[in-house]
């Protein structure tokens, strides 16, 4: 026992769960963000810029809830997955109501509803290539918060794949009452979702999570 609590492998597990529970309760920041995020993406999207939205994909901090959710229904801490299953659903519906009231707001300066520019129809095609994408970015981000000096690219990570975008498009058709849009728009954010969970979870199960119920254990 005592070789297994002291083994690199164990250490790495404790280094990497440790990291990931500082972020499982849901902060100021991590709100702010949220709404900041979603007002880039919702402004990106309307004026068709992708350099904006990709902007708003860096500020975004919805990919380290994911890879705390994933750890913990691996590990089974029933506690952490509620704070960070709260955290992602406050954290949508945050995403949502900002790109609605400011989509909202926008038309009403304008006198116009928002006009469905390339860049908001682009968020509402899912299909294989997206979940491949957040898969890949799920692997490489999990990989990257269990290496303390692989850090700096979780920001590359979260451009790669889009959480906000969708978010976003999903209240602008909330605004313009579209709801084959909203619709669409959130099939993706689903799949991107799911394709960031599993990836992370094949990282942690490579890592040594899950062949205890829990890291106390060990």
């Amino acid at each position: 026992m005592a070789l297994k609590i002291f083994s690199p492998g164990a250490r790495l597990r404790r280094k990497t769960k440790a990291h990931l529970d500082a972020y499982a309760s849901p902060s100021l920041a991590f709100f702010l963000l949220i709404m900041l995020s979603s007002a880039i993406a919702t402004l990106g999207l309307i004026i068709n810029n992708s350099s904006v939205v990709i902007g708003a994909m860096v500020v975004a901090p919805l990919i380290t809830p994911i890879f705390g959710f994933s750890l913990s229904l691996l590990i089974f801490q029933l506690k952490q997955m509620l704070s960070t299953s709260l955290m992602l659903l406050s954290g949508t519906l945050l995403a949502i109501a900002i790109a609605a009231l400011l989509g909202f707001l926008l038309s009403l300066l304008d006198g116009q509803p928002v006009s469905l520019t390339p860049e908001i129809l682009a968020q509402t095609k899912p299909n294989l290539a997206f979940f491949l994408v957040a898969l890949f970015s799920g692997i490489a981000g999990a990989y990257a918060y269990s290496k303390p000096d692989k850090l700096a690219s979780v920001a590359g990570i979260a451009i790669s794949v889009a959480l906000i975008p969708p978010l976003a498009v999903c209240g602008i058709g909330i605004v313009l009452s579209e709801w084959q849009l909203v619709s669409q728009s959130l099939l993706l954010y689903g799949f991107n979702l799911a394709g960031i969970c599993l990836g992370s979870i094949i990282v942690f199960l490579f890592l040594g999570f899950g062949k205890e119920a829990s890291l106390s254990q060990e």
